[in-house]
């Protein structure tokens, strides 16, 4: 069951989701695949890859679609570089079926979302890990991807405050299984109540950090509506923690 409010009063580490919650791919993903189909043969128009992108996301999500090689790779949601880069190949090959070289339009899309330049970060992102880190909590990133990250992280300054990473294909294991939270209690030296989760995803971020007592706050930047659980802007965490150290709220 979701936590009704986050005390911020014991947290000491706040681990992030990365994409759609810290980074977004410019331009869309669904452009990014039609210029690359276009380069590649493809006939398909920018609304059939999105339609297409999406289930076959979905559908590579699902646990053990995927096979690899390693001798873990029948627990449960399991995953490695080599797993990784066959989960994409699938969802490439897909989308873009009617490309002339399948090979060549996976390794140019493959590379290209491992570079910097391809992701930017939210506007919300910069102004508020500099705050949370001056306020004393320490930041990590726990997702779910390969080693591209390190390089696409590496090249985006605003996320500098972030000094621990945990990515599920060097861990080993991907949400919503509990394997990489446990990773991350591990690496933090915490207790789960002394580690704020945020990502958008309510199943693999949310539902997942609850199910290990880790405490969690959903981002959805879209919403209107101010909800207790739900962050219309990252911006809001910092608010939360200052309402929190305050005498007028220690009293209430």
């Amino acid at each position: 069951m979701h936590n009704s409010s986050v005390d911020f009063q014991h947290i000491r580490w706040i681990a992030f989701d990365a994409v759609d919650t810290l980074i977004k791919p410019i331009p869309s993903v669904a452009a990014i695949y039609h210029a690359a189909g276009l380069r590649h043969g493809s006939r398909l128009s920018l609304e059939q890859i999105s339609a297409r992108f999406r289930l076959a996301f979905a559908r590579a999500e699902e646990e053990g679609v995927i096979a690899c090689d390693c001798d873990t790779a029948d627990e449960p949601w399991h995953t490695c570089e080599s797993r990784e880069r066959l989960r994409w190949k699938s969802i490439v090959e897909a989308v873009l079926d009617d490309v002339v070289d399948q090979a060549a339009c996976f390794h140019d899309l493959f590379v290209h979302f491992g570079r910097p330049s391809t992701w930017t970060c939210f506007a919300d992102v910069e102004a508020t890990l500099v705050d949370l880190s001056r306020r004393g909590f320490r930041l990590a990133v726990s997702s779910n991807f390969d080693a591209r990250l390190n390089s696409v992280m590496d090249g985006l300054p605003e996320l500098d405050p972030i000094e621990l990473r945990l990515i599920s294909s060097e861990v080993g294991y991907r949400k919503p299984g509990g394997r990489l939270f446990e990773s991350l209690l591990g690496r933090t030296g915490c207790r789960p109540s002394e580690i704020l989760f945020v990502g958008d995803n309510p199943r693999t971020d949310i539902a997942a950090a609850d199910a290990i007592g880790i405490p969690s706050l959903r981002i959805d930047r879209s919403s209107h509506e101010r909800q207790n659980l739900v962050l219309r802007s990252l911006s809001e965490i910092v608010e939360r923690v200052d309402r929190a150290a305050s005498p007028e709220f220690k009293l209430s």
